[in-house]
């Protein structure tokens, strides 16, 4: 072997070391990318589940008898019988047009008795139910609170998803004639089940969304499991993280607009389904779980917006099939749920801030 040769073998073994040491170089430094971003995030869920009712407690001295104790907010309370009334008038399969087109007549009948004007956003393959009440700042954009009315074939869809509509129908009832800053819209999206359909035709109408400040999606409020493991995660969710009892309630939101999130936090209380609040980074790409209903079409749209869920398969046995019944659900749980989705949005509608 010529010396020629053995210089060429000399320098590709040292080049193929030299390739070898950068790639591990550039692979352990995007690991430890990886793993501090992982760690900010998961900082950020802990931060957020120490937001509590105790952030709206007043600051400043302690009271005197000469100082009285200010005012507690009012906290809303809900009658389960009244959600429960409407899970039951929705308690059929409501997937071909004609059955969705009674969806949307026992959704409209009880909009109308509350005094609100529904009308119809239609769109190529279907139509939802919209409607609205204004604020006092005819400058400021509105909070919308929406739930999808519509089921996969065969399923009377009493969690998934009639919950969610009678909880957005309780908002939309106690908030109807209450003075807020922003307007309120109310809109009832059709075609969840078949990809977002609905939701995300609303959502690509520039002047819709350029006039919202936040979305509240209510996907599934009815269920709970209340024994040790009943409760999974969703995949990418580190163990340990969530409870492992499924008597909370869900709030997921981006992380880009974790106020709203906090709003929901403050709305609990001892009284109420606690509230697990996760803010999820880049649109919930990491945990594709997270972007299961029709909040995801406002992520993409870069309005802030949260899905307040039972988590839906990951606790309920009875998702997508017969067995989605009124009788499996959880009124009081529900009634809860209702409760503190009315206070968050009624801070919402309040607010100063973007």
């Amino acid at each position: 072997m010529t010396a020629r040769l053995w210089w060429l073998l000399a320098a590709l073994w040292f080049c193929g070391v030299a390739a070898l040491g950068a790639w591990l170089f550039v692979d352990r430094a995007a690991d430890d990318r990886h793993r501090a971003r992982q760690a900010a995030w998961l900082d950020r869920v802990r931060a957020v589940q120490a937001v509590g009712p105790a952030l709206a407690a007043p600051s400043g001295p302690p009271e005197t008898p000469e100082t009285p104790a200010p005012e507690a907010p009012m906290r809303t309370a809900v009658e389960p019988e009244r959600l429960m009334t409407h899970v039951r008038a929705l308690a059929f399969e409501r997937f071909t047009p004609a059955q969705r087109q009674r969806a949307r007549g026992v959704i409209a009948h009880a909009l109308t008795d509350m005094g609100y004007t529904p009308d119809l956003h239609g769109y190529r393959s279907g139509m939802n139910i919209i409607t609205a009440r204004p604020g006092r700042d005819p400058e400021a954009r509105a909070v919308l609170v929406a739930a999808h009315f519509d089921t996969v074939q065969g399923s009377p869809g009493a969690d998934d998803n009639a919950s969610g509509v009678a909880v957005v129908l309780e908002v939309a009832r106690r908030l109807k004639d209450r003075p807020t800053r922003r307007p309120l819209r109310i809109v009832f999206f059709d075609e969840e089940e078949q990809g977002l359909v609905g939701s995300a035709a609303y959502a690509r109408s520039p002047t819709r969304r350029a006039g919202l400040a936040a979305v509240v999606v209510v996907e599934m409020a009815g269920f709970t499991c209340r024994t040790k493991g009943c409760q999974r995660v969703p995949p990418g969710l580190p163990p340990g993280l969530a409870p492992d009892v499924g008597d909370f309630v869900a709030v997921v939101g981006d992380l880009e607009h974790v106020g709203l999130l906090e709003a929901f936090r403050r709305a609990s209380g001892p009284d109420r389904p606690p509230v697990f609040a996760l803010p999820v980074p880049d649109k919930g790409d990491p945990l594709p779980d997270t972007r299961r209903s029709d909040h995801a079409p406002f992520w993409d749209g870069g309005v802030g917006a949260v899905m307040v869920t039972d988590t839906a398969d990951l606790r309920n046995p009875h998702y997508h099939t017969a067995g989605d019944t009124p009788e499996t659900l959880d009124a009081g749980f529900m009634a809860g749920v209702a409760a503190i989705t009315i206070d968050a949005v009624a801070e919402l509608l309040d607010s100063d801030g973007p």
